[in-house]
């Protein structure tokens, strides 16, 4: 039985496959060694991908929790094993909320997405946060403002308060009270 393959193998054979030169495995060890260098380039750069993915993650969370709040994602910037759901959102501490067909929902952590869907996903939340920030600043602002006013004439109040207790109450002079009188 055994021999009766190895004849087929055999005849199947190419005879240039057989005659090897020195030229053809060099030509091998040259291309087993691009390849070993492109595999390691690849082995580098996903490192990189997944190291850079959850710095952005971990910096997205920061400006998140300012934002406090869910905001809305397209369902193809999960990708297509979430394609059957109604409608996602990214909620707090960068978790993915996905309701299903059957309005079932899923949290799902951001980390657990690929890098090309966090990239999207982050693309598509990333104008959202902005105004949201964006408009706490300028309300922020406004209150900042108001009080700073307010504390100035504070101020102004308590320097005048000093300033009367250090000169003492003051009798009013003949002139103040005859001109007073006379105004009238």
């Amino acid at each position: 039985m055994h021999e009766a393959l190895w004849k087929v193998i055999l005849r199947d054979r190419d005879a240039i496959s057989d005659d090897l030169g020195e030229d053809a495995s060099g030509s091998i060890v040259e291309d087993l060694t691009s390849l070993q260098s492109e595999f390691a380039q690849l082995s580098e750069l996903d490192e990189m991908e997944r190291n850079y993915t959850r710095k952005l993650i971990e910096s997205l969370k920061i400006v998140q929790s300012e934002a406090n709040v869910a905001l809305p994602l397209r369902k193809e910037s999960l990708g297509p094993a979430y394609s059957y759901s109604k409608e996602a959102f990214l909620a707090s501490d960068c978790v993915v909320v996905v309701v299903g067909a059957d309005d079932s929902k899923s949290s799902i952590p951001l980390t657990r997405f690929e890098p090309k869907h966090v990239l999207s996903i982050v693309r598509e939340a990333t104008p959202a946060l902005a105004k949201i920030i964006s408009e706490r600043r300028k309300d922020v602002g406004s209150r900042v403002d108001v009080l700073e006013r307010i504390l100035k004439e504070v101020k102004k109040a308590g320097s005048m308060a000093k300033q009367t207790e250090r000169t003492g109450p003051q009798i009013p002079s003949d002139d103040l009270i005859q001109n007073s009188i006379t105004s009238e």
